[in-house]
């Protein structure tokens, strides 16, 4: 993708209608995506350079997710709102010389083990819905499996940016290997082919071709594509 469609493809998905059922789910996913399993950032490195983290160091409290663009961390607080309504975005500028954006969503201190648990426990119900879905799925439910795994895509284009993936695809690279497997789950429920190589600190997730980027657009934007839908009833 190009940088104007890449633009206007993160412009769209911050408006595409949340579903209040899933909305946690989203921002699960928003949130695992975006982080990187045993690493931090250097203050002096771009928000996808990442170090080794010492287990001295222990988790910033009240504090969610850290991303390159506000795009991401304004639709972490909108899926937020219905159990985190006191989440809020702090922006500002990193590094020396070559100083770059980073968006930070908190919730207060007191109430971030609380919000923690309530991703984790959405993050779970929303990996059993994919997981659930089989030939004998009523239209309703189907219906809902859709939903969820356009939710993840959403989720993980916001947090970690659509990246080359040739030049009619784009790419995804995730460093938690959950976040991987619900993402490859979720493309074949969407039935959009995906290509997952593993790359060192984590995977490489590339959906190529224009019609399978056309595709995922559609859905990440405007909910599940109406031919998809019209399927499942």
């Amino acid at each position: 993708m190009i940088r104007s469609e890449v633009d206007a493809l993160r412009a769209a998905m911050v408006r595409a209608p949340l579903d209040p059922a899933w909305a946690p789910f989203e921002a699960a996913m928003l949130v695992r995506s975006a982080a990187r399993p045993g690493v931090c950032r250097s203050p002096s490195t771009r928000p996808t350079v990442h170090h080794n983290r010492p287990e001295r160091v222990a988790p910033e409290p009240g504090l969610l997710a850290e991303f390159d663009t506000d795009a991401a961390a304004r639709r972490l607080v909108a899926a937020l709102s219905a159990i985190a309504p006191l989440a809020a975005v702090e922006s500002g500028y990193q590094g020396g010389r070559h100083r770059y954006e980073i968006h930070r969503v908190t919730v207060p201190r007191e109430s971030g083990g609380q919000v923690q648990e309530v991703l984790a426990r959405s993050a779970s119900a929303g990996a059993t819905a994919l997981r659930s879905v089989g030939p004998a799925v009523g239209p309703g439910r189907r219906r809902r499996e859709l939903v969820v795994a356009a939710a993840a895509w959403r989720a993980a284009l916001l947090a970690v940016g659509p990246g080359r993936g040739g030049p009619d695809g784009l790419a995804v690279r995730v460093g938690d290997p959950w976040s991987a497997t619900t993402l490859v789950r979720a493309a074949d429920l969407l039935q959009v082919p995906v290509r997952a190589v593993r790359r060192p600190g984590g995977q490489l997730l590339t959906v190529d071709g224009r019609a399978a980027l056309t595709a995922l657009a559609q859905i990440v934007t405007s909910g599940v594509p109406a031919g998809t839908l019209a399927a499942a009833v």
